[in-house]
């Protein structure tokens, strides 16, 4: 659960330099990638709990 917070912290985080960004004060490539690769992150963290493993093989052999 803290793996989400701290995702969704740095997707705000690479937000709000996008916008500084597009507002000139900030330069645009380092913005956006720092951005994108916040978004990814948390799409990974998202994304990977809670996975189906299969069944144990013991329980096929009845």
């Amino acid at each position: 659960m803290q793996k989400i917070f701290i995702s969704i912290f740095a997707v705000l985080i690479g937000y709000i330099l996008f916008l500084v960004g597009v507002l000139g004060l900030f330069p645009l490539v380092i913005a956006v990638p720092l951005f994108f690769i916040s978004i990814l992150i948390s799409v990974h963290f998202l994304n990977e709990r809670g996975r189906f493993k299969g069944f144990s093989s013991s329980r096929l052999k009845r």
